[in-house]
């Protein structure tokens, strides 16, 4: 799903030009825009019925401005990442290579600054066996995990590289704002971002299952978070 922000409503002409001076607000517009115009159902099935993550641009209008640092982790086509535009410093964790493609279309088009890391978090660094869902690719997921129903099985699967974030940490700015979506495999994931819980603090939006949940909200508890359920399946974690 190619993301062109830069256009003030979706109804707005498509042709305009790309800049670099791009605002949240025209990112979270035209995000949606091009998810329901162009031609590439593949990263998203939910928008060929012209439905949308209201959730995530809610989240960055409510949660980022100028001084934030996002990292969308499982990224899928970038809606929280595009729709931070104006952040200090904005990236997009997704392991699935045409996602990947997609992400940096949209960066080369839009101008908006989202740094594409190729690779999925998990709780070490290495290789891992990475599933294309039979849908939507919202639904792909590392192979050792279950994923969700809504993927109906894979196509096939992938060699990809894994990553600590933590590990970004000695790359990249420290995160305000975290969106975890990676279908089953949020424990993992922050096993491997116990540095940023314990020093960095910043607010998390991670989605999480009847499986994970209860472990998930043991890990932040202990590391002294507050929850509040969000839409659906994800929760809203803050520092207290």
């Amino acid at each position: 799903m190619v993301v062109r922000a830069g256009h003030q409503s979706p109804d707005d002409d498509l042709a305009q030009p790309p800049g670099k001076n791009r605002s949240r607000k025209n990112g979270q517009a035209t995000t949606a825009q091009w998810c329901k115009d162009l031609r590439v159902p593949d990263s998203q099935l939910k928008y060929l019925k012209r439905k949308f993550d209201t959730d995530l641009t809610e989240l960055a209008k409510s949660h980022v401005n100028s001084q934030s640092v996002v990292w969308d982790v499982g990224s899928n086509c970038g809606v929280l990442a595009f729709s931070s535009a104006g952040a200090r410093q904005i990236i997009a964790v997704e392991a699935d290579p045409f996602l990947c493609n997609m992400l940096q279309r949209s960066v080369e088009l839009s101008g908006i600054d989202v740094i594409v890391v190729a690779a999925a978090a998990y709780s070490e660094p290495s290789l891992a066996m990475f599933s294309i869902a039979n849908r939507g690719r919202a639904s792909n997921h590392l192979s050792a995990f279950k994923g969700s129903t809504q993927s109906k099985g894979d196509r096939g699967q992938i060699l990809v590289p894994t990553i600590r974030l933590d590990d970004l940490l000695d790359r990249l700015l420290p995160p305000t704002l975290i969106k975890i979506d990676v279908e089953g495999a949020e424990l993992h994931v922050l096993a491997g971002a116990k540095r940023i819980l314990r020093d960095v603090r910043p607010i998390f939006y991670i989605e999480s299952g009847d499986e994970t949940r209860d472990s998930c909200h043991r890990i932040f508890q202990d590391a002294g978070y507050g929850m509040e359920l969000g839409a659906e399946m994800n929760w809203i974690c803050t520092p207290l």
